[in-house]
């Protein structure tokens, strides 16, 4: 029987896998890939907290444990969003950094 690439097609579909680590607790959920950590997150039961929805204020800053390659690089508003912000340039602001493919486990220091 052919398949129509319904149900069966969906259910092969690229997903990404993120862990957040926080103080409430380790959390994992799937996504596709090209999704930033915050909207990934927004899938937990605590997910990454946010202040501004614009990259400017850092709150929704994670520390990257292991994935950094699956994610997208910093890009200047990043960079400079931290540095505003008193923030070590090793750190990745979840609403700016996509995770492209595989996985990535990060620790949150504001979750909801």
């Amino acid at each position: 029987m052919p398949l129509d690439g319904g149900a069966e097609a969906a259910a092969v579909a690229p997903k990404v896998t993120l862990t957040v680590v926080s103080p409430k607790g380790e959390q994992t959920t799937e996504s596709v890939p090209e999704s930033t950590l915050l909207a990934i997150s927004g899938r937990m039961k605590s997910p990454i907290a946010s202040g501004c929805s614009d990259s400017s204020c850092g709150t929704c800053r994670v520390e990257v444990l292991d994935g950094a390659d699956n994610l997208t690089g910093q890009d200047a508003r990043e960079r400079a969003t931290l540095k505003e912000n008193g923030f070590p340039a090793t750190l990745r602001l979840a609403c700016r950094a996509e995770l492209v493919g595989g996985s990535a486990k990060v620790k949150a220091f504001e979750v909801v």
